[in-house]
């Protein structure tokens, strides 16, 4: 199994990353918040986690940005009913961490605001993968998702710090001191830095 691709971003599509590694593009279907981040990083070098699903028909190089929204996409493809896609496309409507608190709390309505998610299988998700998901690993990956009103402005201003050296912890914490509602990524970047002195 390919355990993880590293290359330059070449393009971005909904659900698409094309990346160039040793003068071969490689197509790599993914989720819209690996799309997202990707399409912040188009002509830039950057790795991503995989999957790799072969059928008598296709093969599919799954991506993700983390290895945590991968370890949630395995989990789904085990429950009847969903495949590789509707599992991408369940991580493309909520987070690694709020779907594994949903699953915990057996929060069916949260699960069926997910487009293309109905009862049925939000309930499905929840009986099959409520022994399989790590509580405290999604307790603590919630905490730090909401702890600084996540949104897609403090999502890029945390992903910028990160690129500049910071731990994600650390980026968290910074943009959840400086972060005012209304705030955009390139103000919630200037003040976090200007806190860190630079």
């Amino acid at each position: 199994m390919i355990a993880f691709l590293k290359g330059i971003v070449i393009e971005t599509e909904e659900n698409l990353v094309v990346v160039q590694n040793n003068g071969v593009g490689y197509n790599l279907i993914a989720s819209t918040e690996t799309v997202h981040r990707a399409s912040l990083q188009v002509g830039e070098e950057m790795m991503f986690w995989t999957y790799l699903a072969v059928r008598e028909d296709a093969i599919t190089l799954y991506a993700f940005f983390s290895k945590e929204e991968r370890a949630m996409f395995k989990k789904l493809i085990t429950v009847s009913g969903i495949g590789p896609k509707v599992a991408v496309g369940i991580l493309s409507g909520i987070s690694p961490a709020d779907l594994g608190v949903a699953i915990l709390s057996q929060d069916v309505s949260l699960l069926t605001s997910i487009k293309g998610l109905g009862k049925k299988t939000a309930e499905r998700i929840i009986v099959e993968l409520k022994e399989k998901v790590d509580k405290t690993a999604t307790q603590n990956l919630s905490k730090e998702s909401v702890s600084y009103n996540s949104n897609r402005e403090t999502d890029d201003a945390v992903f910028a710090l990160v690129a500049l050296g910071l731990s994600k912890a650390d980026a968290v914490t910074l943009v959840a001191s400086v972060y005012v509602e209304g705030d955009r990524a390139e103000e919630i970047i200037t003040k976090s830095l200007k806190n860190m002195g630079r």
